[in-house]
């Protein structure tokens, strides 16, 4: 610990890490908590463009010296790994594996831009919703295939799904209802059940392709390349930015998952195998 001279930086539920217009010196791996990219309107509105879990690398935009033309806020108590600009030249050429790790997270971030793009811009209110909660829990049991229960922590309020889909609170509010009385989901006091996973992915509209990326999303983000960049960043000696002062901790550690074995998407695997998109999200990506 002597040697390692980055630092993580810590935030409270509601802080930014960043906002629009700021300059950005350095990446962050999300190691602990959930966090969210929005964007704000001159009237105060706003758009929340992606939401991140722990393993998600961000703030790449950046990199080039621009302000940032988002902002990032934690969504729960959080903590980050911070990598400096400067640090990226010696970590990619001592640890190769960086670089592809890096472009695969970038190449996530715009699909699933693409596909959220889509969602709002065509989908119903109910479609948007469904479509919200099934990404979620798919990337979120990739990242944990021993867990075989339908259900989940979700640290989301109506306000952050309204905000996530382009609904108001009231309409959220009356599509959760809806969907709760077909049987089809549960969402209250932050805990998802999905009640009817086959009839989840029929109303977000989601074919197998879209399900495959959602689930090499989740892995994407557990993969071990953030250990490898904060390891890595301890081997160059270089210090982490100034602004990371806020209490060093120690070094990211991959985040433990389940048992092995193919996480399940349906309490009735023998009535539900035949679902093209339910036998995806039944298998971990092997990618």
């Amino acid at each position: 610990m002597a040697d390692h001279k980055s630092c993580d930086r810590r935030a409270k539920s509601g802080q930014d890490l960043f906002s629009a217009g700021e300059p950005c010196d350095a990446i962050f791996n999300l190691v602990e908590g959930w966090a969210f990219h929005y964007q704000l309107l001159a009237d105060g509105r706003r758009q929340i463009l992606d939401f991140a879990l722990p393993g998600a690398v961000l703030g790449f935009d950046g990199l080039s010296g621009a302000a940032m033309t988002y902002g990032v806020q934690a969504l729960t108590d959080a903590v980050f790994c911070v990598v400096p600009r400067r640090a990226l030249g010696p970590l990619s050429r001592r640890h190769p594996g960086i670089g592809l790790h890096l472009a695969s997270s970038i190449a996530r971030d715009r699909d699933a831009a693409f596909a959220r793009l889509t969602s709002i811009g065509r989908q119903s209110a109910r479609e948007r919703v469904a479509h919200l909660m099934l990404e979620l829990f798919v990337r979120r049991r990739s990242q944990w295939p021993g867990h075989r229960i339908e259900e989940m922590h979700l640290p989301l309020t109506q306000e952050h799904i309204g905000d996530a889909t382009g609904l108001t609170g009231v309409h959220v509010n009356r599509v959760l209802a809806d969907l709760k009385k077909d049987g089809i989901l549960t969402f209250s006091y932050r805990r998802l059940v999905i009640l009817d996973p086959d009839r989840l992915v029929d109303v977000a509209e989601a074919d197998p392709g879209l399900v495959q990326s959602w689930i090499q999303y989740g892995v994407i983000e557990q993969e071990p390349g953030a250990e490898t960049l904060n390891r890595g960043l301890a081997s160059t000696g270089v210090d982490g930015p100034r602004q990371a002062q806020d209490g060093c901790v120690a070094p990211f550690t991959e985040v433990r998952r389940g048992a092995s074995g193919a996480a399940h998407f349906g309490r009735s695997q023998a009535q539900r195998s035949a679902h093209p998109v339910v036998r995806l999200a039944n298998q971990r990506c092997a990618c």
